[in-house]
C-alpha cells in the first residue's frame, strides 16, 4: 500500500537497512556541519551533494493541506526549482492520516516524508514516537537562523519546541460581505452582527467539528456567549459545511454573508476571476483581538521518521523555507510569512496591532482547550437538529 497519488506521479523506492544507516551517517555530518562554523564553499558544497542524492531518490511523499492556491503555488515553483524531484500531494485530514500512519507502521510500512498542513496531526504523531525533530532539516543559512523566524521558541508550536515548526503568523478573522452587511455595524457589534435576526441563514462556518480553519475559530466564537453560540447554530440557521472550499464558494455566491473558517481572500480570487460573484465585497472583521486570532494555519512542517526520501525532503523543506520563497507564497495565499526579513503582506486592518495580546489556539499548549471548545459547538449543533 502506497500514499495516493493526488497530483504527481513517481515510483517509491525501497532504502534497505545499510543505506539508511548512511543517510542518517550523512545527514548527521550535515547537520554538525551547519551547527559549526563553515565557509561559504564548504556549506555549498554541502548542499550540492544533498541536491544530488535528492534528484537520484526522484521524489518526496507528502500530506499537504486543502488549500488549493497553496498546493498550485507549490507545485508550479517547486517543478521550477527541482525539475527531477516530483511532489506525491496526498490531501488526508489529520485524524485519518494519523490512523493511516499508524496502520502502515504496524506493518513496517514508512511511506511518508513529510507532513505540510496543519499542526494537529504532527503533535499526535510526535507523541507516537514518529517524527524526527525538524532542525536538522535545516542546513542553508538563510534558514537555519532563529532571529530569522522570531526565535525557535515561537516557530515551533509543539510543546517540546522541535517537532512541527510553523511557517506563518498572521491575523485572521471571520470574513463578511459588505455589499450587503454595513461595515459601520460589524465595527460597531463585532461578532455579534451574525446574531442579527435581518441575516439568518447567513453564515457559513467550516465545520469546527474536523480539524481546520472553522475548529481554529471554537475559542473565539465562544466569547460571544453559550446561548448567543446556541442562537448563531439554531435561531440564525448557521450552515457548517465539511470543506472549507463550500465556505468560499457560499460566501462567492452570495449564499452567505459570514465565513468562519479560511483564509479567504486568496482563495475567493478565482471566482472573482471568472466573474462569478455578482454583488460582493469580501471584507475581514478586523485586526482587533476580540474579533480576530493569530492563525498558524496549515503552513506547518514536520518530518517522519524513517522517510523514504530523505534528501528530498531536505531539498523541499530547505526551499520552502527561503526568502524569495516564503515571500512569494506570502503574497499568493494572503498570509504573513513568520520570516522576520520580508515584508509583510497584511494590509493595515489586517496587521498585528502592537502590543494586543491575540489568542494562537493553534499551538499545543492552547490546543486541549480549543478541542474542548470546537466539541462544545457541535454538540450544540446536535442538538439544534
Amino acid at each position: 500500500m502506497r500514499p495516493k497519488n493526488t497530483i504527481a506521479g513517481g515510483s517509491m523506492k525501497k532504502t534497505s537497512g545499510w543505506t539508511a544507516l548512511a543517510v542518517f551517517g550523512f545527514a548527521a555530518a550535515l547537520w554538525v556541519g551547519s551547527a559549526g562554523a563553515q565557509s561559504p564553499d564548504q556549506s555549498k558544497a554541502e548542499w550540492d551533494r544533498t541536491v544530488a542524492a535528492a534528484e537520484k531518490e526522484g521524489s518526496v511523499v507528502l500530506n499537504s493541506q486543502p488549500n488549493l492556491v497553496w498546493r498550485d503555488f507549490i507545485v508550479k515553483e517547486f517543478a521550477k526549482a527541482y525539475p527531477k524531484i516530483e511532489l506525491n500531494f496526498s490531501i488526508i485530514p489529520s485524524e485519518q492520516f494519523i490512523a493511516r500512519v499508524r496502520v502502515e507502521r504496524q506493518t513496517e510500512k514508512y511511506l511518508w516524508d513529510l507532513g505540510a498542513a496543519g499542526a494537529a496531526a504532527g503533535f499526535t504523531l510526535y507523541k507516537d514516537g514518529a517524527i524526527d525533530p525538524l532542525l536538522p532539516e535545516l542546513i542553508l543559512p538563510e534558514v537555519n537562523n532563529p532571529e530569522i523566524w522570531g526565535g525557535w521558541d515561537e516557530a515551533f508550536v509543539d510543546t517540546p519546541r522541535k517537532y512541527v515548526f510553523s511557517m506563518s503568523a498572521f491575523v485572521l478573522s471571520p470574513y463578511y460581505n459588505a455589499a450587503h452587511v454595513p461595515a459601520a455595524k460589524v465595527a460597531q457589534m463585532g461578532l455579534g452582527v451574525m446574531l442579527d435576526p435581518a441575516y439568518v441563514g447567513k453564515t457559513a462556518w467550516h465545520d469546527p467539528a474536523v480539524a481546520g480553519g472553522g475548529q481554529s475559530y471554537a475559542t473565539l466564537m465562544r466569547t460571544l456567549g453559550d446561548d448567543n453560540l446556541r442562537k448563531l447554530l439554531v435561531d440564525q440557521k448557521a450552515m457548517v459545511f465539511a470543506q472549507q472550499s463550500q465556505v468560499v464558494e457560499a460566501m462567492a455566491r452570495g449564499t452567505a454573508w459570514f465565513g468562519i473558517g479560511p483564509s479567504m481572500n486568496a482563495l475567493i480570487a478565482p471566482y472573482v476571476q471568472a466573474g462569478a460573484i455578482a454583488q460582493a465585497d469580501i471584507q475581514p472583521f478586523g485586526n482587533k483581538p476580540e474579533v480576530s486570532i493569530v492563525s498558524i494555519a496549515g503552513n506547518n512542517l514536520y518530518v517522519l521518521n524513517k522517510r523514504p526520501h530523505p534528501n528530498a525532503t531536505r531539498v523541499f523543506i530547505n526551499w520552502l523555507l527561503g526568502k524569495d520563497v516564503q515571500y512569494a507564497l506570502a503574497k499568493t495565499i494572503d498570509q504573513d510569512s513568520r520570516r522576520t526579513d520580508i515584508p509583510s503582506i497584511a494590509a493595515p486592518y489586517a496587521a498585528r496591532i502592537k502590543g494586543a495580546k491575540y489568542s494562537v489556539p493553534q499551538r499545543e499548549e492552547a490546543f486541549a482547550q480549543l478541542l474542548a471548545d470546537a466539541k462544545f459547538v457541535d454538540e450544540l449543533r446536535k442538538t439544534a437538529r
